[in-house]
């Protein structure tokens, strides 16, 4: 409640929160021995969307851990589409030698795994260019990082809700910056996970 409290004065600390959650069904929660159910977890996640203002939330999943079923799965796109995540990643379980994970019965054959983690990122690019498209036409106060990347003719920063190395940049297409300084900046054009 107090670290909800803190962010959500937005004082001192960005609104963005990277929480790996790797599954949402509780037979999946148990079977990696995470601590809270999904009910609880969801619980958790609607609260901190009402608490704290321009959240953003970043979190991973795994798809194809040994026993998931088509009904876990599901449940987890479910969830995906609920909560709308502003970043998300997922990872294809594969079994590792002298794991707990590695000896359960009830493996995902890779090719299924690989397929639903296939399938959740399409969830969530969706996701995604929805929010990003809902940005063009607003300014928002980027963090110059300097020239682009992609080219010399753009510059390149990020936002408060883009991550160094893990999530998307803004392209600044006019004007003069230098690296360090915090801009205004109007959203022209939105792509899945970049901005210009």
């Amino acid at each position: 409640r107090e670290v909800m409290e803190v962010i959500g004065s937005g004082k001192s600390i960005l609104p963005y929160l990277d929480m790996p959650l790797q599954h949402i069904s509780d037979s999946m929660l148990r079977r990696m021995r995470r601590g809270k159910g999904g009910e609880s977890t969801k619980d958790l996640l609607r609260r901190l969307r009402r608490e704290i203002p321009n959240l953003t939330l970043r979190t991973t999943f795994i798809a194809g851990m040994p026993g998931e079923t088509e009904d876990d799965f599901k449940e987890l796109c479910d969830f995906v589409e609920e909560l709308r995540f502003e970043r998300m990643g997922v990872f294809v379980y594969s079994p590792e030698e002298d794991t707990p994970a590695g000896e359960m019965p009830n493996q995902v054959p890779e090719e299924v795994a690989r397929e639903r983690a296939a399938a959740l990122m399409e969830i969530q690019k969706q996701i995604s260019l929805e929010q990003q498209e809902a940005l063009v036409g607003t300014t928002v106060k980027v963090l110059v990082e300097g020239v682009s990347e992609e080219t010399e003719l753009l510059l390149q920063g990020r936002h408060q809700g883009q991550a160094p190395d893990i999530d998307g940049v803004t392209y600044i297409n006019s004007g003069e910056a230098s690296p360090g300084d915090v801009v205004d900046v109007e959203i022209e054009q939105a792509m899945d996970y970049d901005l210009v």
